[in-house]
């Protein structure tokens, strides 16, 4: 794709911090670097897509790599935390295999073991409401005195509380931080893991096994970028604008 010089600059506007940090994520799964020129020309997914497989340099793989992931997975599964073969399927849910309780525990174990970079357990909305609350609750107690604290700063009170809240909001959720333990989005079942285990380790899992096929590389891109950006793997698709269909920038 050919585009003039204003027509480059004009795209390179839209790279904005969150969109440099998704192409360096992007980068490091699959092992690839883009040029300026890649990343302009890329304007929906599946160009993006096109540029990372002719960026691959590994011959082409006699396996399938889903399903080399799948059985790693299932065989990690059943080494570390004895579950039966018959009870681990594409199907099975995460919730079953990864109770609640132990979850952040055993993804921990998970990870360590197979050495690969799984996507990060997430936050409960509960939690993160619960740590809104607890700061407000926090400024409104009289008896902590921040308003007579903030008195003293005069016309700096308003910056001073809001620093204050900052920073007591990041020190709750460093204190609630073991309670994140939320399945990661669209990671529902063992199959999810799989595809989004493969995505973001697709550069070291192909040097072992070989590249796949170029719809595979994209199919993986788009549960990727899904899942980096939180938003619904449906609404991402070969089509989607890069950036701006993702309301990034």
């Amino acid at each position: 794709m050919f585009l003039l010089e204003g027509d480059k600059l004009l795209r390179l506007e839209l790279f904005g911090e969150d969109t440099c940090e998704l192409l360096q994520t992007i980068e490091a799964s699959f092992g690839v670097k883009f040029t300026e020129d890649d990343v302009v020309c890329a304007v929906d997914i599946r160009a993006l897509a096109s540029s990372v497989y002719k960026k691959l340099t590994h011959p082409m793989s006699e396996k399938c790599l889903s399903a080399a992931t799948f059985y790693r997975l299932r065989c990690a599964f059943m080494s570390l935390f004895s579950v039966q073969r018959a009870d681990i399927t594409p199907q099975t849910s995460l919730a079953t295999l990864l109770p609640w309780k132990v979850r952040k525990e055993r993804w921990r174990r998970l990870q360590d073991h197979l050495r690969y970079a799984l996507p990060t357990l997430g936050m409960p909305y509960w939690e993160l409401a619960l740590s809104i609350v607890l700061v407000a609750v926090f400024f409104t107690l009289p008896a902590f005195g921040w308003q007579r604290l903030a008195s003293y700063a005069g016309s700096m009170s308003g910056l001073f509380t809001f620093f204050a809240a900052l920073c007591l909001w990041v020190v709750v959720l460093v204190l609630l931080s073991p309670l994140a333990r939320e399945s990661p989005r669209g990671c529902e079942t063992l199959g999810d893991l799989t595809r989004l285990t493969l995505a973001r380790n697709y550069g070291r899992i192909s040097s072992e096994y070989g590249v796949s096929s170029d719809q595979e590389v994209l199919d993986l891109l788009c549960h990727l970028i899904a899942a980096e950006e939180g938003l619904d793997i449906r609404k991402v698709t070969p089509e989607t604008r890069f950036p701006e269909g993702l309301n990034i920038y």
